[in-house]
């Protein structure tokens, strides 16, 4: 068995490397001039969230420090954990941060991935019992009630969903921003999440397994998708849903659901595979909630399943190439302590 401490000792020391790392740096800016192009400095554009190697990266980091602290406060990696977010979660920063969706172009940068990771590292900052967290929880407030308000004019006004298993997923954000609502007692919120949901997703039936892996997703389509019903549906309404939807895994068929390999730890996008693994045991592992131990046979497999998926991708999480180490820590702590804390 690994040793927990050690494991999260590591993926500490790893996320604040990563989070203090401005360069290399995938910018994705809105330039309206030749001028604007040349002051395009990460950290000028983002004061809080400028390292990790893109602005999304970093916010899911922070949340994996959060995550951390949460789970051990005492840890040794705790105290760098806290002197960071001292330094970095100041009201000025986080309004400034706030305002780059207010330019010209921006309204809409990261939508919904960057938005649903920032309320639930805003959401980890409101449980956290640690003396200065109602400081930290103050400063960000500015930039997680202009996301949470952008998701929600979202939610009225979007004609359909974003299935792909990559960052426009749409379920994935609503996840994360309905773990948000709930978590800051937002009911209006959480209750247009959970309606949407239903308008979206209720009549999905037949999804075909054999169509959610195309080599370059993070997300399964469907196992995020189910996940999110399962959060605002009643297990008796879940499971009906469910057994329609996914009718090959009603039936005692996993064979789609084998881990995904990667045969080239450079290359960004087939790294991704590492993220589908990881986020696909998170998946399985919340979908177990939902499902009877011992009398569903997919609560076994679903078990043994999400192991396999963790282990497969568990040597890239801190050892691989940067392309994989900036990021894979947060799908981690996801499939590890999502459904445990």
């Amino acid at each position: 068995m690994p040793d927990i401490n050690a494991t999260h000792a590591s993926y500490a020391r790893t996320a604040l490397d990563n989070v203090r790392r401005e360069y290399p740096n995938f910018i994705m800016h809105f330039v309206h001039s030749a001028t604007e192009a040349q002051g395009c400095v990460p950290s000028a554009l983002h004061p809080i969230f400028y390292g990790s190697y893109d602005w999304h990266s970093c916010v899911h980091m922070h949340w994996s420090l959060a995550r951390l602290l949460n789970l051990d406060s005492e840890a040794t990696h705790s105290r760098a954990i806290v002197s960071w977010f001292d330094r970095q979660f100041d009201e000025g920063k986080a309004r400034r941060e706030a305002a780059y969706f207010d330019r010209d172009g921006g309204a809409h940068w990261q939508r919904p991935y960057g938005w649903g990771w920032l309320l639930k590292l805003y959401a980890e900052i409101a449980v956290c019992g640690h003396p200065h967290a109602a400081r930290w929880r103050v400063a960000l407030t500015p930039l997680a009630d202009r996301l949470s308000d952008a998701m929600f004019e979202h939610m009225q006004t979007a004609p359909a969903p974003v299935r792909h298993g990559v960052h426009s997923n749409t379920s994935f954000g609503m996840i994360h921003a309905l773990q948000f609502a709930r978590t800051v007692g937002d009911d209006e919120f959480a209750a247009l999440i959970a309606q949407t949901a239903r308008k979206w997703f209720s009549t999905d039936r037949n999804y075909a397994l054999a169509y959610d892996f195309s080599g370059e997703d993070f997300l399964s389509p469907a196992l995020t998708e189910a996940l999110l019903m399962a959060l605002v549906l009643p297990r008796d309404e879940f499971l009906p849903w469910f057994n329609a939807f996914l009718p090959e895994i009603a039936h005692g068929d996993f064979a789609r659901l084998e881990p995904a390999r990667v045969t080239n730890e450079k290359d960004a996008k087939q790294v991704h595979n590492h993220g589908l693994n990881l986020s696909r045991a998170w998946c399985m592992r919340g979908l177990m909630q939902m499902l009877a131990p011992g009398d569903d046979p997919r609560w076994q497999r679903f078990g043994e399943l999400s192991g396999d998926h963790l282990r497969a991708a568990e040597a890239a999480i801190t050892g691989g190439d940067y392309v994989s180490t900036h990021w894979l820590i947060s799908f981690a702590l996801l499939a590890e302590t999502e459904w445990h804390s």
